[in-house]
């Protein structure tokens, strides 16, 4: 594919851009990217000379980007309009600005977190990532002031969204004010819950917050077999009554289930998918058991690679199934970027998601680009997809701790009230060298969809004490 972004005097520039948006503009007392993207679209013509000059270089440079992507001219308008995609714009412009031009690509923030809010929680999973305690919150957890401060620095740094989880979220009594205070500074909350607390009540609080996401975990259709890996006796009738209640109220945007592949479920992925289906959820996530936390000792319940494959076959089949068909179920692959492979080979290249959390298709996106996001995609999809971790994409914990991902409690890469987000973002050793898929080793260095997956690295490490190593629960 032909890098337009190659063009060295057209790299050079991007790079000064960039470096200008993350300062103001002391002429024109403004954030410079804000001051220039209202200067194009007519909402501010007091610029000072210098600001101007580079409002039209800028415009100049962008509106060819969008054509060598064959985006029409007026969905540049749809992007200035779209809080959103002027935080994504001014990410990608701030990663040029620090980590220059790479594939995969890396913005100067994180889009997307995942807070592990609380270790507390409700219920004792066998394969549980954060250790989470049974009724007991950690000793060193922020407080609601504190929470809040994290919050601030987030807002500082155009992040877009929040995803609480835990533990158990919902065991935390401020959790509601919280994610009240991430809503009202521009960010998305979004809520993953084992549902056994979602009342009708709850439903209708967490919606108050602003939340219009939630992810429910449920691992089996048999009452035992679920109550089994949750080890407490009617946490199935406790989680169907909270995805009913979640159904009932049906003012959810995007309803998620999430399974755990393991060897006592794997048969029944088909029937999960169907009553998923039929709940009327709009995504349903396969995950995997992660080799940290209580999985690490769970992981002889993994499913064998031959296994694995037959799984990512099917929802691969139903991926491309749903799109065809237009239906809104969208499915995706957690902690197995590998999916895409699998989706890419089913369709000789046509369907693929961008990456683990993002298929391309939602129809907001299909909305924004005019029916055009398959070219898109497909274009962007060097840039942006497989692992997230460190691409944009990080974990948080409960004490403000910035780790790799959401499962890495144990890899503490700074203290976000300490440090702050930007310098653990750009500087950490162990952010930068996840980063590096070109220094990746095995066969994962080698297969032919290295591009569209580079492996899930948490696992690679995990497995192998080496984040630059191959993907071992890979199938292929």
């Amino acid at each position: 594919m032909f890098n337009a972004f190659s063009i060295p005097l057209l790299k050079q520039g991007m790079m000064s851009f960039g470096r200008n948006f993350t300062k103001t503009c002391k002429k024109c007392n403004t954030n410079r990217f804000d001051g220039i993207l209202d200067y194009i679209f007519g909402k501010n013509d007091n610029l000072c000379s210098r600001c101007r000059f580079q409002a039209n270089a800028f415009k100049f440079v962008l509106m060819r980007w969008f054509s060598f992507f064959d985006i029409s001219s007026h969905i540049f308008y749809k992007f200035y309009a779209d809080k959103t995609f002027r935080k994504v714009l001014k990410n990608i412009f701030k990663g040029l600005a620090i980590f220059g031009l790479r594939m995969p690509f890396v913005t100067g923030a994180p889009l997307s977190i995942v807070w592990n809010y609380t270790k507390k929680c409700n219920l004792r999973c066998s394969h549980c990532f954060s250790d989470s305690k049974f009724k007991q919150k950690s000793k060193n957890e922020l407080t609601t002031e504190e929470a809040k401060r994290v919050i601030d620095i987030l807002a500082a740094n155009d992040v877009i969204t929040v995803n609480f989880c835990g533990g158990e979220p919902l065991t935390r009594d401020d959790l509601f004010e919280v994610m009240m205070y991430t809503q009202d500074n521009n960010i998305y909350p979004s809520l993953s819950t084992n549902a056994t607390l979602m009342t009708k009540d709850i439903c209708q609080k967490i919606y108050d917050t602003g939340v219009r996401s939630v992810s429910i975990s449920l691992d089996s259709l048999s009452k035992n077999k679920h109550d089994n890996l949750r080890n407490i006796p009617g946490a199935f009738d406790l989680a169907i009554d909270g995805i009913n209640n979640a159904i009932e109220f049906g003012k959810f945007d995007e309803l998620i289930i999430n399974t755990t592949l393991a060897d006592f479920n794997y048969e029944e992925i088909p029937q999960i998918y169907e009553y998923v289906k039929n709940l009327g959820a709009t995504r349903f996530y396969v995950s995997r058991i992660l080799p940290v936390g209580r999985g690490k000792y769970y992981m002889t319940h993994d499913v064998d690679k031959k296994t694995k494959y037959n799984v990512m076959k099917f929802m691969a089949e139903k991926f491309i199934e749903n799109i065809e068909d237009n239906q809104s179920l969208e499915v995706l692959g957690r902690g197995m970027p590998y999916f895409s492979r699998s989706c890419y080979e089913l369709s000789n290249g046509h369907y693929y998601p961008l990456c683990e959390i993002l298929t391309g298709y939602e129809a907001k996106y299909q909305d924004l680009f005019d029916g055009n996001t398959v070219n898109l995609l497909h274009r962007l999809s060097r840039f942006f997809s497989g692992c997230a971790t460190g691409l944009f994409y990080c974990g948080l914990d409960c004490d403000g701790t910035v780790i790799p991902c959401a499962p890495a409690g144990h890899i503490k890469l700074g203290n976000i009230l300490k440090e702050g987000l930007h310098n653990i973002w750009t500087k950490n050793t162990i952010l930068n060298q996840i980063r590096n898929r070109s220094k990746i080793i095995g066969k994962c260095s080698k297969c032919i969809t290295k591009n569209l997956c580079g492996g899930c690295r948490l696992t690679a490490y995990g497995l192998t004490d080496n984040w630059l190593e191959s993907d071992l629960s890979c199938p292929y």
